[in-house]
């Protein structure tokens, strides 16, 4: 289940939610309680917790933390595989939330809703523009409603849709039609303006299941976790290679993210100094953060660190941030030793801290001690690569990539490290980087 904010108050137990919902909503101290109730009932599996759900799904109330409430309780019914709610939530298709129909739409979709009279319905929210049609195409989409067919196309031929709406109407007459070709225009998506559509022709390309395209997003100038969520979903087991492509190559490159391997679609007109530089990397276009991770990285260790050191508290609160100062850490060669001192503490103190398990600065922070301070790195090793401890397959894969980084360097000293390391990981990528390790270097 998806970390919240939620999670960082006291928890609720399944009585003390219930107790909650069944309280009117005036009597409550803080009117957010219906949602915390909601989010921490869905803990809870059962019949209890299901009909709770139901009948706050069913209700008709217009108080705002009742209707936000409402639609978490839908998305927690579609969670939690409620198939006899279908009922109830298609009740929720006529509402004027517009976010309750979209999250009743995901969730008829989540449930495998096979009724036709439902399908119907949805078809002719596909008329309405304050609806999120992007959402309802996946649905049909998936449930394989081809009678949604001519309302998709008439959506996809209008001017000046959506590249979301265009984007996910392209997968669904792909799939309707079997016509591979219309794919070939969401590489195009790909290298947009605005991130939330590159971000979308991700999801688009790994919904298509078209691995073909995998080249197109491997270079999108987006967050890594995307790219390597598309790769997890796409890459074929029983294929190493594709299009020239090798699998290993190609996970090393995602987990060193190095902007030279993207297409970026900014570029400055102008030098701009470090501070500026610096202050990029906590934006949230990642373009715009991979230029200038790309140009820091490109200058004097030394008279940046002046700077960059004014900052590392401020990394400290920023994850999106702290990805990218990883990135410099390990990329750029030469700090001295206050530097060193100070940014293992700063990666450590982030690995260790109380970030949740799978942030995307995780295996950046991994590599980058490393690479940067290999005697903690060495430290901590076992715990880089337990599962249960380092959950996130990628962090695992990191570690054994910063082992591949030290044996390059110095092989005799550091064979141990791999013969010590676990071979077992359920995981194949990790599974196939320490096979290839081990006939390399054992």
């Amino acid at each position: 289940m998806p970390t919240s904010s939620f999670d960082n108050l006291p928890k609720l137990s399944q009585r003390e939610a219930l107790k909650i919902l069944a309280t009117p909503i005036e009597k409550l101290e803080l009117s957010s309680d219906y949602y915390k109730a909601v989010f921490h009932l869905l803990k809870y599996p059962g019949s209890q917790t299901e009909q709770a759900l139901i009948k706050l799904a069913q209700s008709d109330s217009a108080e705002q933390a009742v209707v936000i409430a409402r639609r978490k309780a839908v998305e927690g019914l579609a969670r939690l595989k409620c198939v006899h709610a279908i009922p109830v939530i298609t009740k929720c298709l006529p509402s004027n939330d517009p976010y309750l129909v979209e999250n009743s739409v995901w969730a008829l979709k989540e449930l495998c809703c096979k009724d036709p009279e439902v399908h119907k319905t949805m078809i002719s929210l596909l008329e309405d523009s304050t609806q999120n049609r992007r959402v309802i195409i996946q649905a049909l989409s998936e449930l394989s409603v081809i009678d949604a067919l001519p309302k998709i196309r008439t959506l996809f031929n209008k001017r000046g849709i959506s590249l979301g709406i265009r984007g996910a109407s392209i997968v669904a007459i792909s799939k309707f039609t079997r016509d591979k070709k219309i794919l070939n225009e969401l590489s195009s998506h790909l290298t947009v303006s605005n991130q939330n559509d590159r971000h979308c022709a991700v999801q688009d390309v790994i919904d298509s299941g078209d691995y073909q395209l995998l080249p197109h997003v491997l270079k999108a100038p987006v967050a890594s976790s995307f790219r390597i969520r598309a790769v997890n979903s796409l890459w074929p087991i029983e294929l190493n290679t594709i299009n020239g492509i090798e699998l290993l190559e190609t996970i090393d490159k995602l987990i060193e993210d190095d902007p030279k391997n993207l297409n970026l679609i900014h570029k400055y007109d102008f030098i701009p100094d470090d501070n500026f530089l610096i202050e990029e990397l906590f934006g949230t276009d990642f373009s715009r953060c991979y230029l200038a991770l790309m140009t820091l990285s490109e200058r004097d260790p030394k008279i940046i660190w002046q700077n960059i050191v004014n900052y590392l508290e401020k990394f400290r609160r920023d994850y999106g941030s702290l990805y990218f100062s990883f990135l410099l850490f390990r990329m750029v060669n030469g700090w001295n030793k206050d530097a060193i001192i100070q940014i293992s503490e700063l990666i450590l103190s982030s690995l260790l801290g109380s970030w949740p398990a799978y942030m995307k600065f995780r295996p950046a922070g991994i590599l980058a001690l490393g690479y940067v301070d290999p005697d903690r790195f060495i430290r901590h090793l076992p715990l880089f690569l337990n599962c249960k401890s380092t959950p996130f397959w990628a962090c695992r894969y990191a570690a054994l990539k910063a082992i591949e980084h030290l044996l390059i360097n110095n092989k005799l000293v550091y064979k141990s490290l791999l013969v010590d390391s676990l071979p077992d990981d359920p995981n194949r990528f990790v599974s196939l980087k320490f096979n290839d390790l081990e006939d390399r270097y054992i």
